[in-house]
């Protein structure tokens, strides 16, 4: 035979068998029921699969056969029943044949692995009924005798009834028809495991009650009803100048809030007055209240020299600043002893009873405005509602004399307005008036500062233009940062010659104190405030700010500037060739506080 040109090639058949094993502890309740899968959820699919069950005894060496299905089921199981069960699962995947190996290590606990109990949960002085119904009680009441048990440290100790059906330990219980019992007003000790054993027949049944009185919430006050904290000696040597920049922030912070109320009338508020009101309220501010109120003011957080240091501040003022403040309160309400102390001590004012007429109450208010303001505001409040329960009320009076007189005779002149019409007004004019006066491109305005008595300067900052659009340049740029760089730096710029106009001023302004006050962020104050450094005994129905107001007004006249606020007060500015003929923001300025007493905008004169 010719071999030539043929191939042979050899054919060899593998066969490959795969074996996978999963294992598993399984522990089962004595004389309960027990089912073991042969099949695993991560095992391969397979085909054509036979089964085949195994069983170890913890006793026995060698396995005996225990099934040939997918599951294996065992009812009331015993400790016999203790050991590995195994299940061998054989079949194709694809052409390999494969088999899953599972086993089971099975161990049977002889006592119950758990306990069944009922939970009672009451407050602290509640009526506490603790039911008494084990499982499979007969009908037949007259068989049962129940008696009950309390868990202790030393073990059960029984709740024995006398005659009247009461505890001899001093908790008081009633026995019911069903063999429950009452605790009456209930205490936090009274807490535990109870148990209920119920004799029928031969047979004993427990059941297990749990109870736990929690305990009543504190009062509101708890914890917040000490005096407000002494200033330490080491801060109060640096609590002025804290103050003054605090106040300087707060000042433009109002500012800022108002234009946008506001955008094109006049404007006029005292910051001090709106400061010092709130600092008074701030004295019986707690918790997050008051670290609400000091961010709101721009104070630092705890910060213990706030009320040392408006006093201070009060003092080195007074030679033109008469700064009060005063608190009216609901009668019903009772006053801290400590804040009424301290009330004395740093804003000279005892808070006042409201009464139960509320005509009495507006005259009261009224009047102890008009003489705080030598009557420049003889009326603050037109009326008193009976639900108000907490009122604030700060006046603040200013008088300062021009340092320089202006020219005796008045002229007429013409203001610009916004819109750009113009109208005629009298005027104050020095034809060789000597002023300090600068552009601050950081303001975008003609800055003229004019000295008043009691080192106290009054600045006027004209825009570029009388447009509404320069105004809110000057007003977006002017930070706290801004005004104090600017109070120095004037101070340093030399007086000139000039021929001033200005016009006459008389503002009398209200603001609307309630709604600036939720904008600056202490809109709390209107909602459940704590107050309990005030109102120490404050229930679920705290007392809440209802009512707050601010009335400036400004005279600004040849002999001077004289202003007064209920809660607000501002004031003016100045040129070289120096004309405040149109829209104009004035800041009248404290060199002794080193911060602003009054703010406004003129553009209505």
């Amino acid at each position: 035979m010719n071999h030539a040109g043929m191939l042979c090639y050899p054919f060899l058949l593998l066969l490959l068998e795969f074996v996978i094993t999963f294992s598993v502890e399984v522990i089962v309740p004595m004389g309960s029921g027990l089912t073991l899968s042969c099949q695993h959820e991560k095992a391969p699919k397979m085909l054509e699969k036979t089964f085949k069950w195994t069983f170890r005894s913890r006793d026995s060496v060698s396995p005996t056969e225990a099934g040939d299905s997918s599951t294996l089921s065992k009812q009331h199981i015993q400790k016999t029943h203790e050991g590995e069960y195994e299940c061998v699962m054989a079949g194709y995947i694809g052409d390999s044949r494969a088999r899953v190996s599972r086993m089971y290590n099975v161990s049977v606990e002889t006592t119950s692995s758990f306990k069944l109990w009922a939970v009672v949960t009451v407050t602290e002085g509640d009526v506490v009924d603790l039911s008494c119904h084990p499982h499979l009680l007969s009908a037949n009441r007259s068989e049962k005798i129940g008696n009950w048990f309390r868990e202790t440290e030393e073990g059960l100790k029984p709740l024995v009834l006398d005659n009247e059906d009461k505890v001899r330990d001093g908790v008081y219980l009633a026995r019911a028809n069903d063999l429950s019992i009452k605790i009456y007003n209930s205490k936090v000790q009274d807490s535990g495991m109870y148990h209920c054993q119920v004799q029928e027949g031969a047979e004993t049944r427990t059941q297990l009650v749990e109870l736990i009185v929690e305990a009543l919430p504190p009062p509101r006050c708890y914890g917040h009803t000490d005096p407000w904290e002494l200033c330490e000696e080491d801060k109060s040597r640096t609590a002025g100048a804290i103050l003054s920049e605090s106040l300087t922030d707060f000042s433009t912070k109002l500012y800022s809030q108002l234009r946008t109320v506001k955008p094109t009338d006049n404007v006029l508020f005292s910051p001090v007055s709106i400061a010092g009101v709130l600092s008074h309220l701030l004295l019986g501010a707690r918790d997050d209240t008051r670290k609400m109120m000091e961010d709101g003011l721009c104070l630092p957080r705890g910060f213990s020299c706030t009320h040392k240091a408006l006093k201070t501040l009060k003092g080195d003022t007074q030679e033109s600043l008469d700064m009060a403040s005063h608190i009216f309160y609901n009668q019903d309400q009772i006053l801290s002893e400590a804040f009424i102390n301290q009330s004395m001590e740093f804003y000279e004012a005892s808070p006042a009873k409201l009464t139960d007429d509320n005509d009495q109450n507006l005259k009261m208010i009224n009047d102890w405005v008009a003489e705080k303001t030598k009557n420049k505001i003889p009326k603050l409040l037109d009326s008193v509602d009976s639900f108000n329960q907490l009122i604030l009320v700060n006046t603040v009076y200013f008088l300062g004399k021009w340092k320089l007189k202006f020219d005796a005779e008045s002229r007429p002149a013409s203001f610009t307005k916004l819109n750009g019409d113009m109208v005629n007004v009298p005027t104050l004019y020095g034809a060789k008036y000597k002023l300090s006066m600068q552009f601050f491109s950081s303001l975008r305005a003609q800055v003229g500062a004019f000295p008043l008595t009691g080192r106290n300067r009054l600045f006027i900052m004209v825009p570029v233009s009388s447009s509404l659009k320069d105004l809110q340049a000057v007003e977006e740029r002017m930070t706290d940062t801004v005004l104090t760089e600017m109070a120095k730096a004037m101070a340093k710029v030399a007086p000139t010659v000039a021929e001033v106009t200005l016009p006459k001023l008389k503002l009398d302004i209200n603001t609307d104190m309630n709604g600036l006050i939720g904008d600056i962020g202490m809109g709390e104050l209107f909602n459940e405030p704590n107050l309990c450094g005030l109102f120490p005994e404050q229930t679920d129905m705290p007392v809440a700010l209802s009512d707050a107001r601010h009335r400036a007004t400004l005279l600004l006249s040849e002999s001077g500037v004289e202003a007064a606020a209920a809660t607000s007060l501002s004031f003016a500015r100045s040129f070289p060739s120096f004309s405040a003929m149109q829209p104009f923001i004035l800041v009248l300025w404290s060199d002794q506080a080193n911060c602003p007493l009054f703010m406004g905008r003129v553009t209505q004169p």
